[in-house]
C-alpha cells in the first residue's frame, strides 16, 4: 500500500474512517483501536494494525511535502 489520505465515508447516515494500515472501515465513535499522532487522530480495526501503525506511521500516512 502507498501512502494513506485521511478519508471519511458517510454510509447510511453513519461515518467511517479508513484504517490507515489495512484501508477497513471503522466507527470512530466506537473504535477497536485508536492513537493521537501529530495532531490527528488515527482509527484501527485490530491491534495488529494499530502496532504495524506505530511502528512506522510514516509508512502509512501520505506527508504534505510531496
Amino acid at each position: 500500500m502507498s501512502g494513506f489520505n485521511m478519508q471519511r465515508f458517510n454510509a447510511t447516515g453513519q461515518t467511517f474512517e479508513i484504517d490507515p494500515v489495512c484501508e477497513m472501515k471503522v466507527d470512530p465513535q466506537n473504535p477497536p483501536f485508536k492513537i493521537l499522532y501529530k495532531d490527528k487522530m488515527y482509527y484501527f480495526c485490530s491491534a495488529v494494525c494499530k502496532h504495524l501503525f506505530e511502528r512506522v506511521p510514516e509508512k502509512y500516512i501520505k506527508t504534505e511535502e510531496t
